[in-house]
């Protein structure tokens, strides 16, 4: 089955015991050319017959082209409406294309976001921790086996300059932004030293920029997860933390 929606991995229950939001039903295999709210309507008219639909989530970047979301109220639609919507719908075709339907194990971004606002950043923190750790596990697999990941198709030149930082494979450097100007390299090597692997730091003091690098990514990987909230300086100003881009 092809990528999922971002905060979104297939399978699971009804509601989400954390963060106490519906869980979504998750499509895939809709029509690319589609205007997305054409979409949006046509997924709402089909899946109102099972119950209530609070919200469907669809969005019009590449990425996530083909994807949507349809977000039941649970209590007044029930599990087994929900269940009978995909059931029935998983193969039907929309816009000349069989949709792929399953329940989704985790709420969405926007769903989060909207009816418990409060635990939205500890929702993506997760999501981000988890993506980060499956590339990390595909890495080392084509590394195990690169003549399987040789057949993978290359991205096209400077396709690296527009993924969003927190989309960049994870490696063995971390790249530190908003880095206020009082602080110093010293500074920024205390906080990175007490992490496994930690080997130096590279400050660009004129750019606010750093370059942290460790032993392999599987150090990085847990240095950018315990720092996610680091605030420095005397604004206390949280730094922003991703991976260095190839």
């Amino acid at each position: 089955m092809g990528d999922k929606m971002e905060g979104v991995v297939s399978g699971g229950g009804a509601i989400d015991p954390k963060y106490g939001v519906p869980i979504e039903t998750c499509i895939n295999n809709l029509c690319e050319r589609q205007n997305v709210e054409h979409l949006k309507t046509a997924v709402r008219r089909i899946f109102q017959h099972y119950g209530e639909v609070i919200d469907v989530i669809a969005k019009s970047s590449l990425r996530r082209k083909g994807q949507a979301f349809v977000v039941f109220d649970s209590e007044k639609s029930g599990l087994g409406a929900v269940d009978k919507a995909i059931d029935q719908m998983n193969g039907f075709e929309v816009f000349g294309k069989p949709m792929r339907v399953e329940r989704a194990r985790t709420p969405s971004d926007a769903t989060v976001k909207r009816l418990a606002p409060e635990k939205f950043e500890e929702h993506k923190r997760k999501r981000l921790m988890l993506k980060e750790r499956k590339q990390a596990e595909e890495d080392a697999k084509a590394q195990a086996n690169p003549a399987a990941a040789a057949e993978k198709p290359r991205a096209k030149p400077g396709a690296a300059a527009m993924i969003p930082d927190e989309f960049v494979r994870p490696n063995k450097t971390l790249f530190v932004q908003s880095i206020p100007y009082e602080i110093e390299e010293s500074d920024l090597t205390a906080i990175f030293e007490r992490f496994e692997g930690f080997k130096e730091v590279r400050y660009v003091k004129l750019r606010a920029v750093a370059f942290v690098e460790f032993e392999n990514e599987q150090y990085s990987i847990t240095a950018k997860e315990q720092t996610a909230d680091v605030r420095v300086g005397k604004d206390q100003k949280q730094l922003k933390i991703s991976y260095q881009r190839a």
